[in-house]
């Protein structure tokens, strides 16, 4: 495997099976390597897996989000298909095909991207969320004004304060395009009551919004927008979705918002009439949705819950272990039940009208993602083989699980790749994979750059030390004010597990990482001098200007850290930044980071080279343009290859 193969890469973004069970549309996302760009079409697919997939769109722009009406017959998405020759804008519009024949027909013009797209039960209207229009158009050069501590993300960079809220359009394309929802905050997420007169949705329209990460289900009124709250201004809520009665909302989250990120997220049920919630999956210890990262795609798609045909179970994703699988729980709650088992990671999950089948995206550690269907309770069948030419002619590493043991004593899950051609008799190199978050997770999900090293002989390790997700809440926030305590030691440890391999070269040891991955491995370097050399991706060095730089800085690393602040406890943020140890790092380091990145801002990267430069250790800047925090995954495709290839030549540089 090489970097340079990512281009021949078949993304696979989305799987939608038909309301009948019988058929699949789902997203195919290729790189156009002459224009540095993707390109994406719709697909179709025979549930049964009679037939190979036929693509149903086309153009040379991104076709994306496919979304079934009630009666099968349609598919509305989202695409930038009328603008892909605007080099400027390229705003998704919505656009409906019709699979009697005939050309798409688009139905909204809007001058930003459309998404979340909803069906109404009875098929005439279509619901999606848009940010405001722009009053007037502002000088390129105008100076930019701020009066809100969330004035920027890392997602869509300098925010213009416009929000984004819920419209309808009619479906068959009369008349125009209708706002529902209105006010100084963003609406996301709708969805339908199943008699078409309320759309439930999330927003933070809590008076400190500025200042907290609440996010609440309302529901608006179709016929006038009146709206009411659902939950209590609390908790972290999203992904609603209705009873098959309508008496009740289902939705994901946590009951506390403060350090969230450290906790599992749980399937909820609310009156929709609003009142107390109830938790389905107390009694489970694990998470909702899939923690298995992978740089095969940028964010995980959530499926909304869904009840099951007879009304007593609903159906969600959950991740253990490594692992991201189809799960239900009781609708009153309790006991969680597997539905799909396996070392895979399931993504993208949509079931049928009666509950009982369903499609996903199936991904694992050698196969980054094909189409998969299935009935609940019952093995999956693949209907795609996107990726297999190109992954039969390469050397794959199959993954082996390692159990070791961490600080305390506390069970380690981890996994090893042997490097291409692989003799016990001879020693080899050894690059450690950290992964970011720190409240996500390694298991079974693809990752080229792993791939790649193993390609070119190096034995690539990687675990899940205190902290990932899907081991349990008090596992997940277990380095919560101890980032480079004992989450430090367990990563150690599983290299000294490593090193009682007689085959692994004690003196050619490598590290990279990146976001809290890349925190850790300057943490590592000032640390230790016991690898060769380091990559750092997308890195965090100082906890102090990460507090008010990072688009999340403010409330994430408070949380993070312990309590602390740069006027509370600022000598715990000092002694927990990798860059209070920059005169005793010796390893040579290579440092990636994207200019957009404003999860982790480039000035945090900035700040280590220079210091490290001065101390004389041998230091490499690398400054990816146009990109932001999610390039690996997500970025420009050269961006994307040469990131990929840089690490590798660096290590190959220092053997």
């Amino acid at each position: 495997m090489t970097p340079e193969d990512l281009y021949d890469f078949r993304f696979l973004a989305d799987a939608q099976i038909s309301p009948d069970g019988t058929r699949v549309a789902y997203v195919v996302r290729v790189i156009d390597r002459e224009k540095n760009a993707y390109r994406s079409a719709v697909w179709l697919v025979p549930a049964d897996g009679s037939a190979p997939g036929r693509q149903l769109t086309f153009g040379p722009g991104q076709d994306a989000l496919p979304r079934w009406s009630p009666d099968g017959r349609r598919i509305a998405f989202v695409s930038d298909r009328a603008a892909a020759t605007d080099a400027k804008r390229k705003p998704r519009d919505v656009f409906v095909l019709s699979l009697d024949g005939g050309d798409s027909r688009r139905l909204t013009s809007f001058a930003e991207d459309c998404g979340d797209l909803a069906w109404a039960p009875d098929g005439r209207h279509l619901a999606f969320t848009v940010k405001e229009p722009k009053a007037a158009e502002a000088a390129d050069d105008a100076p930019k004004v701020y009066d809100r501590v969330r004035y920027k993300t890392d997602e869509g960079f300098l925010l213009d304060g416009r929000r984004r809220h819920v419209w309808i359009a009619d479906a068959d394309g009369g008349g125009e395009a209708r706002r529902l929802t209105d006010g100084d905050w963003d609406d996301a997420q709708p969805s339908w009551s199943p008699d078409g007169r309320d759309i439930a949705f999330v927003s933070n329209r809590t008076g400190a919004r500025e200042r907290n990460t609440v996010a609440d289900v309302w529901v608006a009124a179709v016929a006038d927008g009146a709206v009411r709250r659902i939950t209590d201004e609390r908790g972290s809520y999203g992904n609603p979705s209705w009873s098959p009665d309508g008496t009740g909302i289902g939705c994901y989250g946590v009951e506390e918002a403060i350090g969230s990120s450290a906790k599992n997220v749980h399937v909820f049920t609310f009156p929709a009439g609003g009142g107390v919630g109830r938790d389905l999956t107390a009694s489970w210890d694990r998470t909702v949705g899939s923690a298995v990262m992978s740089d095969m795609r940028s964010h995980v798609q959530m499926l909304a819950p869904v009840w099951t045909a007879d009304r007593s179970r609903v159906v969600f994703v959950g991740s253990d272990r490594g692992t991201a699988n189809v799960y239900s729980v009781p609708a009153a709650g309790g006991e969680v039940r597997s539905e799909t088992v396996g070392a895979h990671q399931v993504v993208s999950l949509s079931l049928s009208s009666d509950a009982a089948r369903f499609a996903c995206v199936l991904s694992d550690a050698t196969d980054p993602g094909n189409v998969a269907a299935g009935e609940l309770g019952r093995s999956m069948r693949t209907l795609t083989d996107l990726n297999g030419e190109l992954l039969r002619g390469r050397y794959l590493a199959a993954p082996e699980r390692l159990e070791l043991i961490g600080a305390d004593g506390w069970p380690i899950e981890g996994w090893l790749m042997k490097p291409r051609g692989f003799d016990p008799s001879r020693t080899w190199p050894l690059v450690l994979e950290v992964h970011g978050g720190p409240h996500g997770a390694y298991g079974h999900g693809f990752f080229h750059e792993f791939h790649v090293l193993a390609g070119r002989g190096y034995a690539v390790l990687y675990t899940n030390p205190r902290g990932s997700q899907a081991y349990g809440e008090a596992f997940s926030a277990a380095c919560v004010g101890d980032w480079g305590g004992k989450d430090y030691a367990d990563l150690m440890l599983g290299v000294d597990h490593a090193l009682a391999w007689p085959w692994v070269d004690a003196r050619r040891l490598y590290v990279t990482g990146g976001s809290y991955g890349g925190f850790m491995t300057n943490w590592i370097v000032g640390h230790t001098d016991r690898f060769r050399a380091a990559a750092t991706q997308r890195s965090i060095s100082n906890n102090v200007s990460a507090f008010g730089t990072s688009d999340i800085g403010w409330h994430f690393w408070e949380h993070e850290m312990g309590d602390a602040s740069p006027w509370k406890d600022p000598a715990r943020l000092v002694e927990r930044s990798p860059l209070t140890y920059a005169p005793k790092v010796k390893t040579p380091l290579l440092i990636l980071h994207a200019e957009r990145d404003l999860r982790c801002p480039i000035e945090q990267a900035e700040q280590l080279f220079v210091a490290l430069r001065l101390h004389g250790v041998e230091t490499v800047f690398v400054r990816f343009q146009e990109d932001n925090h999610d390039l690996t995954r997500g970025g420009k495709p050269r961006n994307r290859v040469e990131h990929c290839r840089r690490i590798a030549d660096w290590f190959d540089a220092h053997a």
